[in-house]
């Protein structure tokens, strides 16, 4: 059985495991075993881990927040998704809890629930949601590399750059393929992930920049091949300052744009000493109509750990998103 061939039958009986789920100890290894198809729609292969699942699941629940965001938070709560819930043995439990944080009664909370699921029945059924196991049904993940799932972080130290980590999880469907190029416009010292599938080799552009090549090598023997039609691989790398450089320029930007789709987006920027008096976000902006102060719609805040994060969901096209900020 696969997505694209689940029939009346198992669409109906995915519905009710989806109900069972969110009963008792909610989504967990143990109780996912009696639920096959939930666990079928889920499932890339037999290797794939019940964190990677987990992982799935989440990401179909999340994919909702277009139609109606406070269901999000809803049904991760009834799964026992949510930090809040984390542990909770008890269906009438959580949704106490929910009820009390959205100030409504329990039954309206059971209510969302059940819509909740028939949306989220959909979204597994026809695996569109960020992280969905590679379907070679789907059109539009036809003829080149999709991004799954980026992640960039950015430190920032004293108001200086210290360094970016980057993860990019991507399918390739442009048959045999050498390298991937990642562009940045300034200058860096760029390493691929020790032990990975890339090593890098990096070239400036006239009037542009920089690119980095990331060739695919064989970890086993050390030597580049090219990457398979319809397969899925993990490119990670750290850009640091050039040895002998010290930034001595302010940092007040970190963004990022892709040419090729990515599913699921997170763009992070760190402080560590001194943070920015004031901090902006900004998603779908050319490199000309980036924001250049915070105002009611785009202001942001850090979290404990000095952090702000912009999640950004199916976006490509070359237009940027990230941070500003004012020291």
């Amino acid at each position: 059985m696969s997505r694209a061939h689940l029939d009346a039958d198992d669409a109906a009986s995915l519905l009710r495991e989806l109900a069972w789920l969110r009963k008792r100890g909610g989504f967990t290894a143990s109780r996912l075993v009696q639920a096959p198809i939930v666990d079928e729609v889920l499932r890339g292969s037999l290797e794939d881990s019940f964190e990677r699942l987990r992982h799935r699941f989440v990401s179909a629940i999340h994919s909702l927040s277009e139609q109606d965001e406070p269901l999000v938070g809803v049904l991760l709560a009834a799964f026992t998704l949510s930090p809040e819930t984390a542990g909770s043995g008890s269906l009438l439990e959580r949704r106490r809890a929910m009820a009390s944080r959205l100030g409504c009664s329990m039954e309206t909370i059971a209510s969302r629930e059940e819509a909740g699921l028939r949306l989220l029945h959909s979204r597994l059924v026809a695996g569109r949601y960020a992280q969905a196991p590679l379907v070679l049904d789907v059109p539009e993940m036809h003829g080149g590399i999709v991004y799954e799932e980026t992640t960039t972080l950015i430190v920032v130290e004293h108001r200086q750059w210290r360094g970016t980590v980057e993860h990019y999880r991507l399918a390739n469907m442009a048959g045999e393929l050498d390298f991937v190029t990642i562009s940045r416009s300034y200058p860096a010292h760029v390493t691929a992930q020790p032990g990975g599938e890339f090593s890098v080799n990096s070239r400036p552009v006239e009037g542009a920049g920089w690119n980095d090549h990331f060739w695919h090598i064989d970890p086993a023997s050390g030597r580049r091949t090219p990457m398979h039609d319809a397969t899925r691989y993990d490119l990670a790398f750290r850009a640091e300052p050039l040895p002998g450089e010290e930034p001595t320029t302010p940092i007040s930007l970190a963004s990022r744009a892709f040419h090729a789709r990515s599913l699921l987006a997170t763009i992070q920027v760190r402080f560590i000493g001194e943070v920015p008096s004031s901090i902006w976000q900004f998603t779908g902006a050319s490199p000309f109509a980036r924001p250049q102060a915070a105002n009611q719609y785009n202001r942001t805040s850090l979290d404990a750990q000095q952090r702000a994060t912009l999640t950004q969901r199916d976006v490509h096209g070359g237009l940027f998103g990230g941070f500003g900020w004012e020291w």
